[in-house]
């Protein structure tokens, strides 16, 4: 498959897909070795990122302003996402907030890199 930059959105969307059923080996055989992601509390690397995520429970998710760029074998991926998350049963702002994600492509499959979450976490 040619990649395009179109698939940064199908990714992205599939992700949060997996990560609402809690489907945790799909979710983490996505997320690359060196993964690192930044929120407002501080940077997270994968095994962090992964128990962030599997804390989490997510209702409704709503995305506006998806652009995507493909520089080599890398997707960046950016959106506006209005989602109801709450984790360690406290509820999260659901104002939409921005995101950005990068995919690389490894040999097998795609593989997430890198993500930028601004939602606040309590």
């Amino acid at each position: 498959m040619n990649p395009t930059s179109n698939d940064g959105e199908k990714m992205e969307k599939q992700m949060w897909e997996d990560i609402k059923a809690k489907n945790w080996e799909v979710v983490e055989s996505k997320i690359a070795e060196g993964f690192q992601s930044v929120h407002q509390d501080g940077a997270r690397d994968r095994a962090s990122e992964i128990s962030l995520i599997k804390n989490l429970n997510v209702g409704r998710v709503e995305f506006n302003d998806f652009k995507s760029t493909m520089s080599g074998d890398n997707v960046v991926v950016t959106y506006m996402i209005s989602v109801q998350e709450t984790i360690d049963l406290e509820q999260l702002p659901t104002k939409p907030t921005p995101r950005l994600s990068v995919w690389k492509k490894g040999a097998r499959d795609w593989q997430w890199i890198c993500h930028a979450n601004l939602n606040p976490i309590p």
